[in-house]
């Protein structure tokens, strides 16, 4: 394996999950040119080879395209012994695993929330990074024109999301109480589990950098209230470990299984504020395939090309009822977890879910679809029966 090896990434700086894969190349010193969307390559050859109109997307010398976060990360893993991101030690394997899942999925809420309901604060800011990843040097009132479109169809996705007036007095909420809880983690330590980043702090680095953390609105709550979540958005997107106040701390997780107390009360907001939504999902995808009895293996979950999804369910979260689209992509996430259990021995099992049965979020483990979901080529497929 080889640290040398050019890639080129698609994406561009206003995109959430972009940030991700750009963060965890920095980490491992991958060496990287990104590319925006605007780019004639990108619609040239991109496009045509994924099927559709997503960032990111790297592209290696030999040709390989690979496209979402979680697969580029797992890609890169592969060809590169710079460090893995995926601790050894079975408690931090699985809820780094689960803050990747949350940071993926659970934290679009109140990024998108706050991207687009605040427009005093981030209209002018938004406006001008979205008109120029379409033209990189538009002047202001081109660049804002050039913006209404992608805008619109941005902020068009809040009510799939669950984001209504009803429902962003529940999300704000939950959003305060996990900085609450994120920055007394951050304050005794640079990353989640130790010296390096885990697959989880690059889950939750996604929303919290490219949304919370960037726009203007939800930057300054966040410099305001949570200093040090603030300190570890810095930090992540630093090329080098970045961590001046923890002078003798290794770059490395922590020796073993070490599980600092501070992560407990976030694990517990992931709880009471995410797990009803995943059971909700598990619940409204299991009774879709109940309905859909020829449903078979390696079929499409969207088999209709003007769908996006399977539909809506309901989940009610802090005494708040939400109205959400079916996101099956995020039971691939949390198969990730599951499967990942599934290795453990006994033993290690059994820490792991009395773990997890403390802070409420034990269920996780065993919440699962009555078909599995693969990707395949780039797109979620029904897997096999479980």
């Amino acid at each position: 394996m080889t640290n040398s090896s050019a890639y080129i990434m698609y994406g561009c700086p206003v995109s959430l999950y972009t940030g991700k894969a750009r963060s965890y190349m920095r980490k491992k010193g991958i060496s990287y040119t990104e590319r925006l969307q605007s780019h004639p390559d990108y619609f040239g050859k991109i496009v045509p080879k994924v099927g559709r109109i997503v960032i990111p997307v790297i592209e290696a010398e030999n040709g390989d395209t690979v496209q979402d976060t979680t697969e580029i990360i797992d890609y890169l893993e592969s060809k590169h012994d710079s460090g893995s991101a995926y601790p050894t030690g079975p408690r931090q394997k699985i809820l780094s695993l689960i803050f990747e899942l949350f940071g993926d999925e659970g934290l679009l809420k109140p990024a998108m929330h706050y991207r687009w309901n605040f427009d005093d604060d981030n209209d002018d800011f938004i406006s001008l990074e979205f008109g120029r990843f379409m033209n990189p040097v538009a002047e202001d009132g081109d660049a804002k024109q050039l913006a209404a479109m992608p805008k619109a169809k941005m902020s068009g996705l809040l009510p799939a999301l669950g984001i209504t007036d009803e429902t962003k007095g529940a999300i704000e909420a939950s959003y305060h109480d996990l900085l609450d809880a994120l920055n007394a983690h951050f304050l005794k330590h640079p990353y989640l589990f130790g010296g390096t980043p885990s697959i989880g702090d690059f889950g939750l680095y996604a929303p919290l950098y490219a949304h919370l953390g960037r726009d203007p609105a939800p930057s300054m709550i966040m410099k305001k209230k949570a200093n040090r979540v603030w300190r570890w958005v810095e930090r992540m997107t630093a090329s080098d470990a970045d961590m001046p106040e923890f002078p003798n701390l290794a770059p490395a997780f922590y020796d073993d299984d070490q599980i600092p107390e501070t992560i407990a009360p976030i694990l517990k907001v992931i709880a009471k504020d995410y797990l009803p939504e995943l059971k909700g999902l598990v619940g409204f995808i299991n009774q879709h395939l109940i309905d859909n009895p020829e449903i078979d293996e390696g079929d499409a979950i969207i088999k209709d090309a003007n769908a996006r999804s399977l539909g809506f369910f309901k989940a009610t979260i802090r005494d708040t009822e939400f109205s959400l689209v079916a996101r099956h992509y995020s039971i691939w996430m949390l198969q990730r977890v599951q499967d990942a259990f599934a290795t453990l021995s006994s033993t290690d099992a059994e820490e792991v879910r009395s773990y997890l049965s403390e802070t409420g979020l034990e269920e996780i483990l065993d919440l699962k679809t009555k078909r599995r979901i693969e990707r395949d080529t780039f797109k979620e497929v029904w897997g096999k029966t479980q």
